[in-house]
């Protein structure tokens, strides 16, 4: 009985803590818009289980500390529907007094860049991506690769097939950091192990990112390695559904 084995990308702390760098730089209190934090997140929202929520959780970790409130002149966030609404949505923080503004992912870094410029009296910071080099933007980026090859490695030690999968959210530089790194660890263990590389095309769209995992699984691949944020929770559906009809 083989059983099917996901492997996360994880909840990303270093992410999560920087989210209050700009705000404890500030030092000024909740009264004041100082200390105000909005972050801007895609469709799939602050409980994707996976990136945003970390980025979330970091919020309020920091706010809880510093005696910040959620709501206006504390922080909050803005889920998008589409891409479209970055920028939208980034103007209704301004607009509603947040002075720092975090964009949750490499998407939101066009949106980032245009309203750096814009309103220069706001602080900006983008996770995950480097965003246009301004006095009032912070990009923060991950050695992704890195953790990555360790999970490639424990992958290749715990197939029994020999072949493993990867799934992608968005085909991008960044999330291919994820897949070369994963790639590389599994090939170090053993140079012929298969890796089935596929992308789902966004970030939350579980049902198809759960289609992929199927279709790896029944095509021989027995332990999955997934970075698609939150449609990455198809995968880990996919594998639990496998196992219940194995046991």
């Amino acid at each position: 009985m083989n059983r099917k084995v996901v492997l996360g990308t994880g909840v990303v702390v270093v992410a999560a803590v920087a989210i209050g760098v700009y705000a404890s730089a500030n030092k000024g209190d909740a009264a004041t818009s100082k200390a105000s934090v909005a972050l801007i997140t895609d469709a799939a929202g602050i409980d994707d289980k996976s990136f945003q929520q970390s980025a979330w959780r970091g919020l309020t970790s920091w706010a809880k500390a510093n005696d910040v409130k959620q709501g206006k002149g504390g922080y909050t966030y803005f889920q998008a529907k589409t891409s479209a609404d970055f920028e939208t949505n980034i103007n209704q923080a301004v607009a509603n007094g947040y002075q720092n503004i975090y964009g949750i992912g490499f998407p939101k870094t066009p949106a980032i860049n245009a309203a750096a410029k814009k309103y220069p009296k706001n602080n900006f910071m983008i996770i995950d991506d480097i965003a246009k080099k301004r006095q009032n933007v912070v990009s923060v980026t991950f050695h992704t690769e890195q953790s990555s090859y360790l999970a490639g490695v424990a992958a290749a030690k715990t197939t029994k097939t020999n072949q493993l999968g990867f799934i992608g959210g968005m085909e991008s530089a960044v999330v291919k950091t994820f897949e070369t790194g994963f790639v590389a660890g599994a090939k170090s263990v053993n140079p012929n192990i298969k890796v089935d590389v596929q992308y789902v095309g966004d970030f939350a769209d579980a049902g198809k990112a759960k289609t992929i995992a199927a279709s790896m699984y029944q095509n021989g691949s027995d332990v999955l390695y997934q970075a698609a944020g939150g449609a990455g929770a198809g995968v880990f559906t996919e594998a639990k559904d496998l196992n219940e009809k194995q046991t």
